[in-house]
């Protein structure tokens, strides 16, 4: 905390057993956490002070008295709080966040104090440099006033909501693509009736890749659809898989004993799932 931020002359000094010197510094040490409170005779610093205020010119030096009598009441009030006794029962960890607190709660209001002095010196300064300036009003010479076209309003503020009202409602439809915001449709029937046209090709509990039967899809979505395909013939019980791993080639065959047209024309989806 700097001179000109307590009000207090850097000619105050302390004399103390965990500190001698300016009053300005041990505030510092205070807010920094450098120098514990409880290490602090405030009633030596006070004695100190009054020897030092019986010195001065009251007339001209009143801020420096007010300025400490502000902190000086901080830090009674903290360490006051401090040596109050606790009850018994609280554990050490209650009365280290106590303390921890009314520390805490001291150094926030040492800032306050600052910010509050710093904010009305800053407006000392402006007002200062600022004193020399006057506000111009504005004015137009009547000449370039005489230039100036009349404006004259020839519709009235109900004729020109009519007027807008009229342009909307006969202003021509848009059309809005929303082609752009989906993937094409897709038959999930006719993806499954591909899928099972060629495992039935391929002959009973005869192995087909997945690969093979999507090499001529042409969109994600057709690959999507054969594959929930796979899917609903497994449930319906007309198809076996076998993968060997992870990532490895999925096969495929077609089961002819379960084979009837109930179960390989009826798919539980339709192309609006894909929608």
């Amino acid at each position: 905390m700097a001179l000109e931020e307590t009000g207090i002359s850097s000619g105050f000094t302390v004399s103390l057993d965990a500190y001698q010197g300016p009053f300005d510094a041990l505030l510092s040490l205070l807010a920094q956490k450098k120098l514990e409170l409880s290490e602090i005779s405030l009633a030596l610093i006070t004695e100190d002070f009054l020897s030092y205020v019986s010195k001065l010119d009251m007339a001209s030096d009143a801020d420096q008295v007010s300025s400490f009598i502000d902190i000086a009441s901080i830090l009674v009030e903290a360490k006051s709080a401090s040596l109050l006794p606790r009850s018994s029962d609280s554990g050490p960890f209650d009365q280290s966040m106590e303390a921890l607190r009314e520390r805490d709660l001291l150094f926030a209001r040492l800032l306050q104090y600052r910010a509050f002095k710093q904010a009305g010196e800053d407006f000392r300064v402006s007002i200062a440099a600022n004193s020399g300036r006057f506000m111009h009003p504005g004015y137009v010479d009547s000449t370039i006033a005489a230039m100036l076209p009349q404006l004259a309003w020839s519709v009235t503020p109900q004729a020109l909501a009519q007027i807008a009202a009229e342009a909307i409602a006969n202003a021509p439809l848009k059309e809005v693509r929303v082609d752009q915001l989906h993937v094409p449709m897709v038959s999930l029937r006719a993806q499954a009736a591909i899928v099972r046209d060629r495992l039935r090709s391929a002959g009973d509990k005869t192995d087909v890749t997945f690969d093979e039967l999507i090499a001529d899809a042409q969109e994600t979505i057709e690959i999507v659809a054969r594959f929930l395909a796979l899917l609903a013939f497994f449930k319906q019980g007309v198809l076996q898989f076998r993968q060997s791993g992870p990532f490895e080639s999925l096969h495929v065959r077609w089961i002819a004993d379960n084979d009837t047209e109930t179960n390989v024309n009826a798919v539980a989806m339709s192309e609006e799932d894909f929608a």
